[in-house]
């Protein structure tokens, strides 16, 4: 496996790990996106539909996150920010450098 495969399968279970600590997923679909991901990087197969759903994901659980209390928003928007922050940080561009159109 190449260096940069190398770096997405790290950034991967980053963020299968945290997806998986959400506490603010209670029907987890961020889970199940990041599971998802990871199934279509082993496979070799398309990234760009399912990063979509990824994103998508974690932005549907902000919004769900904000019709709550504020002090129940703010205890749960840590580790949503840095799910989408390792996301659009790390993911994004190491796929773009390995050829995906994300």
């Amino acid at each position: 496996m190449t260096k940069k495969l190398a770096d997405i399968e790290s950034v991967l279970a980053d963020i299968e790990r945290l997806a998986g600590a959400l506490k603010s997923d209670p029907d987890g679909h961020v889970r199940r996106s990041a599971g998802e991901l990871r199934a279509a990087f082993d496979a070799r197969g398309a990234m760009e539909s399912v990063v979509a759903r990824m994103r998508d994901s974690v932005h549907m659980l902000r919004r769900g996150n904000q019709d709550g209390s504020r002090r129940e928003f703010q205890r749960r928007s840590g580790g949503v920010d840095h799910l989408e922050q390792v996301m659009e940080e790390e993911l994004l561009p190491s796929l773009r450098r390995v050829g995906f159109d994300v």
